[in-house]
Protein backbone atom coordinates (compact mmCIF):
# COMPACT_ATOMS: atom_id res chain seq x y z
CA UNK A 1 0.00 0.00 0.00
CA UNK A 2 1.59 3.64 -0.45
CA UNK A 3 2.52 5.77 2.15
CA UNK A 4 1.19 9.38 2.31
CA UNK A 5 4.19 10.56 0.66
CA UNK A 6 3.23 8.98 -2.72
CA UNK A 7 -0.29 9.80 -2.11
CA UNK A 8 0.47 13.45 -3.69
CA UNK A 9 -2.18 13.83 -6.34
CA UNK A 10 -6.19 15.51 -5.70
CA UNK A 11 -8.64 14.27 -8.34
CA UNK A 12 -12.04 15.83 -9.21
CA UNK A 13 -14.47 14.27 -11.41
CA UNK A 14 -18.85 14.80 -11.63
CA UNK A 15 -21.63 13.49 -13.55
CA UNK A 16 -21.79 9.90 -13.80
CA UNK A 17 -25.09 9.85 -13.60
CA UNK A 18 -25.20 6.11 -12.84
CA UNK A 19 -28.63 4.83 -13.48
CA UNK A 20 -29.15 6.39 -16.59
CA UNK A 21 -30.55 5.49 -18.74
CA UNK A 22 -30.88 1.88 -18.03
CA UNK A 23 -29.59 -0.95 -16.53
CA UNK A 24 -27.00 -2.13 -18.86
CA UNK A 25 -25.63 0.70 -19.66
CA UNK A 26 -25.26 2.49 -16.45
CA UNK A 27 -23.88 -0.64 -15.17
CA UNK A 28 -21.08 -0.57 -18.20
CA UNK A 29 -20.50 2.90 -16.82
CA UNK A 30 -20.00 1.92 -13.29
CA UNK A 31 -17.77 -0.80 -13.98
CA UNK A 32 -15.09 1.96 -15.82
CA UNK A 33 -15.97 4.24 -12.83
CA UNK A 34 -14.84 1.84 -10.40
CA UNK A 35 -11.78 0.92 -12.96
CA UNK A 36 -10.88 4.72 -12.81
CA UNK A 37 -11.11 5.02 -9.38
CA UNK A 38 -9.03 1.72 -8.60
CA UNK A 39 -6.50 3.25 -11.22
CA UNK A 40 -5.73 6.53 -8.76
CA UNK A 41 -5.26 4.77 -5.74
CA UNK A 42 -1.77 4.58 -5.96
CA UNK A 43 -1.71 8.51 -5.88
CA UNK A 44 -4.96 9.98 -4.68
CA UNK A 45 -4.80 11.78 -1.48
CA UNK A 46 -7.90 13.27 -2.27
CA UNK A 47 -11.01 12.98 -4.46
CA UNK A 48 -13.70 15.50 -5.25
CA UNK A 49 -16.84 13.88 -6.22
CA UNK A 50 -18.99 17.21 -8.20
CA UNK A 51 -22.20 16.08 -8.03
CA UNK A 52 -24.95 14.07 -10.64
CA UNK A 53 -22.71 10.99 -9.62
CA UNK A 54 -26.04 9.34 -9.36
CA UNK A 55 -29.39 9.97 -12.24
CA UNK A 56 -31.24 9.96 -8.99
CA UNK A 57 -30.18 9.69 -4.50
CA UNK A 58 -32.45 9.85 -2.11
CA UNK A 59 -32.02 8.41 1.46
CA UNK A 60 -35.23 7.56 3.77
CA UNK A 61 -34.24 7.19 7.26
CA UNK A 62 -33.66 3.56 7.04
CA UNK A 63 -33.76 2.69 3.14
CA UNK A 64 -31.57 4.16 0.55
CA UNK A 65 -31.37 2.90 -3.72
CA UNK A 66 -30.85 -0.38 -4.47
CA UNK A 67 -28.14 -0.64 -6.81
CA UNK A 68 -24.77 0.87 -6.99
CA UNK A 69 -23.01 -1.60 -4.70
CA UNK A 70 -19.51 -1.46 -6.85
CA UNK A 71 -19.10 2.18 -6.45
CA UNK A 72 -20.17 2.47 -3.02
CA UNK A 73 -17.37 -0.78 -1.88
CA UNK A 74 -14.89 1.28 -3.82
CA UNK A 75 -15.67 4.28 -1.96
CA UNK A 76 -15.57 2.69 0.96
CA UNK A 77 -12.09 0.73 0.32
CA UNK A 78 -10.38 4.11 -0.65
CA UNK A 79 -12.06 5.44 2.33
CA UNK A 80 -10.71 2.88 4.39
CA UNK A 81 -6.88 3.35 2.74
CA UNK A 82 -7.21 6.76 4.36
CA UNK A 83 -7.94 8.68 0.56
CA UNK A 84 -10.07 11.67 1.68
CA UNK A 85 -13.43 12.08 -0.10
CA UNK A 86 -15.80 14.92 -0.80
CA UNK A 87 -19.26 14.69 -2.61
CA UNK A 88 -20.82 17.59 -3.93
CA UNK A 89 -24.72 17.62 -4.41
CA UNK A 90 -25.64 18.18 -7.48
CA UNK A 91 -29.36 18.83 -8.78
CA UNK A 92 -29.92 15.11 -9.53
CA UNK A 93 -28.50 14.01 -6.22
CA UNK A 94 -29.16 16.21 -3.47
CA UNK A 95 -31.44 14.87 -0.72
CA UNK A 96 -28.39 13.55 0.94
CA UNK A 97 -28.63 12.35 4.74
CA UNK A 98 -25.75 10.86 6.89
CA UNK A 99 -25.40 7.65 4.87
CA UNK A 100 -22.15 8.66 2.71
CA UNK A 101 -20.54 10.44 6.04
CA UNK A 102 -21.34 7.14 8.50
CA UNK A 103 -20.98 4.18 5.84
CA UNK A 104 -18.70 5.40 3.86
CA UNK A 105 -16.33 7.93 5.71
CA UNK A 106 -16.94 10.45 2.54
CA UNK A 107 -17.30 14.51 3.51
CA UNK A 108 -20.63 15.60 1.99
CA UNK A 109 -20.91 19.31 0.76
CA UNK A 110 -24.31 20.84 0.06
CA UNK A 111 -23.62 24.35 -0.26
CA UNK A 112 -23.58 25.41 -4.41
CA UNK A 113 -19.77 26.43 -3.88
CA UNK A 114 -16.90 26.09 -1.29
CA UNK A 115 -13.25 27.54 -0.75
CA UNK A 116 -11.21 24.61 -0.89
CA UNK A 117 -7.48 25.66 0.25
CA UNK A 118 -4.93 22.95 -1.62
CA UNK A 119 -1.26 23.55 -1.18
CA UNK A 120 -1.79 27.28 -0.45
CA UNK A 121 -4.05 27.66 -3.79
CA UNK A 122 -7.94 28.61 -3.20
CA UNK A 123 -10.41 26.47 -5.27
CA UNK A 124 -13.73 27.45 -5.51
CA UNK A 125 -15.84 24.05 -6.15
CA UNK A 126 -19.06 22.64 -6.82
CA UNK A 127 -21.13 20.47 -8.93
CA UNK A 128 -22.42 23.91 -10.69
CA UNK A 129 -26.15 24.42 -10.51
CA UNK A 130 -28.14 27.17 -9.35
CA UNK A 131 -25.04 29.76 -9.93
CA UNK A 132 -26.93 31.44 -12.77
CA UNK A 133 -29.15 34.00 -10.82
CA UNK A 134 -30.67 34.81 -14.25
CA UNK A 135 -32.38 31.16 -14.66
CA UNK A 136 -35.70 31.93 -12.12
CA UNK A 137 -36.96 28.43 -13.11
CA UNK A 138 -34.47 26.77 -12.26
CA UNK A 139 -33.81 28.15 -8.97
CA UNK A 140 -37.58 28.28 -7.63
CA UNK A 141 -37.82 24.67 -8.72
CA UNK A 142 -34.45 24.21 -6.62
CA UNK A 143 -35.49 25.71 -3.79
CA UNK A 144 -38.99 23.81 -3.69
CA UNK A 145 -36.80 20.34 -4.24
CA UNK A 146 -34.85 21.52 -1.32
CA UNK A 147 -37.49 22.61 0.69
CA UNK A 148 -37.60 20.77 4.50
CA UNK A 149 -41.30 20.63 3.74
CA UNK A 150 -41.14 18.92 0.44
CA UNK A 151 -38.46 16.66 1.97
CA UNK A 152 -41.21 15.45 4.43
CA UNK A 153 -43.78 15.41 2.24
CA UNK A 154 -41.53 12.92 -0.55
CA UNK A 155 -39.75 10.77 2.96
CA UNK A 156 -44.01 10.35 3.92
CA UNK A 157 -44.34 8.28 0.53
CA UNK A 158 -43.44 4.62 0.46
CA UNK A 159 -40.41 3.98 -0.71
CA UNK A 160 -40.96 1.99 -3.86
CA UNK A 161 -43.69 4.32 -4.87
CA UNK A 162 -41.25 7.95 -4.08
CA UNK A 163 -37.98 6.26 -5.62
CA UNK A 164 -39.86 5.08 -8.60
CA UNK A 165 -41.48 8.42 -9.11
CA UNK A 166 -38.37 10.30 -8.67
CA UNK A 167 -36.34 7.91 -11.10
CA UNK A 168 -39.16 9.28 -13.92
CA UNK A 169 -38.62 12.88 -13.13
CA UNK A 170 -34.96 12.50 -13.47
CA UNK A 171 -35.26 10.90 -16.76
CA UNK A 172 -37.81 13.69 -17.91
CA UNK A 173 -35.53 16.12 -16.74
CA UNK A 174 -32.92 14.97 -18.34
CA UNK A 175 -34.61 14.62 -21.88
CA UNK A 176 -35.90 18.10 -21.73
CA UNK A 177 -32.15 19.25 -22.39
CA UNK A 178 -31.73 19.89 -25.85
CA UNK A 179 -28.30 19.32 -27.83
CA UNK A 180 -28.03 22.74 -27.34
CA UNK A 181 -27.94 23.09 -24.04
CA UNK A 182 -24.85 21.13 -23.87
CA UNK A 183 -23.17 23.11 -26.31
CA UNK A 184 -20.40 26.09 -25.39
CA UNK A 185 -21.91 29.68 -24.62
CA UNK A 186 -18.71 30.97 -25.06
CA UNK A 187 -18.25 34.68 -23.44
CA UNK A 188 -22.11 33.79 -21.75
CA UNK A 189 -21.17 30.42 -20.29
CA UNK A 190 -23.12 31.27 -17.11
CA UNK A 191 -20.34 29.47 -14.70
CA UNK A 192 -18.13 31.59 -16.48
CA UNK A 193 -19.89 34.69 -15.73
CA UNK A 194 -20.69 33.62 -11.85
CA UNK A 195 -17.03 32.89 -11.34
CA UNK A 196 -16.14 36.30 -13.47
CA UNK A 197 -18.16 37.94 -10.72
CA UNK A 198 -16.83 36.04 -7.89
CA UNK A 199 -13.41 36.70 -8.51
CA UNK A 200 -13.92 40.54 -8.79
CA UNK A 201 -15.69 40.02 -4.82
CA UNK A 202 -12.64 37.52 -3.86
CA UNK A 203 -9.26 38.38 -6.09
CA UNK A 204 -7.25 35.64 -3.91
CA UNK A 205 -8.99 32.32 -6.02
CA UNK A 206 -6.80 30.78 -7.72
CA UNK A 207 -8.91 28.04 -9.42
CA UNK A 208 -12.72 27.07 -9.87
CA UNK A 209 -13.92 23.72 -10.72
CA UNK A 210 -17.56 22.72 -11.40
CA UNK A 211 -19.33 19.88 -13.53
CA UNK A 212 -23.13 20.15 -14.07
CA UNK A 213 -22.70 21.94 -17.96
CA UNK A 214 -21.61 18.07 -19.42
CA UNK A 215 -18.91 19.99 -21.24
CA UNK A 216 -15.29 19.87 -20.93
CA UNK A 217 -13.63 23.19 -20.04
CA UNK A 218 -10.30 24.79 -19.12
CA UNK A 219 -10.20 28.85 -20.11
CA UNK A 220 -8.54 31.85 -18.28
CA UNK A 221 -10.65 33.79 -16.07
CA UNK A 222 -8.21 36.35 -15.33
CA UNK A 223 -4.66 36.43 -15.35
CA UNK A 224 -3.69 32.91 -14.00
CA UNK A 225 -6.95 32.07 -12.63
CA UNK A 226 -8.75 29.06 -14.27
CA UNK A 227 -12.01 27.92 -14.31
CA UNK A 228 -12.46 23.78 -15.56
CA UNK A 229 -15.31 21.66 -15.96
CA UNK A 230 -15.10 18.13 -15.69
CA UNK A 231 -17.65 17.11 -18.03
CA UNK A 232 -19.87 14.05 -18.03
CA UNK A 233 -19.10 10.58 -18.51
CA UNK A 234 -21.25 9.50 -20.82
CA UNK A 235 -19.37 9.47 -24.20
CA UNK A 236 -15.83 10.29 -22.95
CA UNK A 237 -14.32 10.23 -19.62
CA UNK A 238 -12.97 13.22 -18.56
CA UNK A 239 -11.30 14.38 -15.07
CA UNK A 240 -9.17 16.89 -13.81
CA UNK A 241 -6.21 16.34 -11.55
CA UNK A 242 -3.96 18.91 -9.25
CA UNK A 243 -0.28 17.19 -8.98
CA UNK A 244 0.92 19.41 -5.91
CA UNK A 245 1.75 22.06 -8.75
CA UNK A 246 -0.32 22.17 -12.13
CA UNK A 247 -3.40 20.90 -12.59
CA UNK A 248 -5.30 19.64 -16.41
CA UNK A 249 -7.86 17.80 -17.73
CA UNK A 250 -7.22 14.36 -18.32
CA UNK A 251 -9.18 11.09 -19.92
CA UNK A 252 -9.59 8.22 -18.12
CA UNK A 253 -9.07 5.31 -21.08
Amino acid sequence: MPNNAERKNVYFVSDFHLGAPKGEESRLREQRVVAFLQSIEKDARQVFLLGDIFDFWFEYKKVVPKGYVRILGQLARMTDMGIKIDFFCGNHDLWQRNYFEKELGITVHKHKTEEIVIDGKTFVLGHGDGLDSKDYGYLFIRFIFKNPVSKAIFTSLPATLGLAMATSWSGASRKSHKEIDFKSMGDKEPILLFCKKYLDEHSYVDYFVFGHRHLVTDIVVKGNVRYLNTGVWFEESPYAVWNGETIEIKYFK
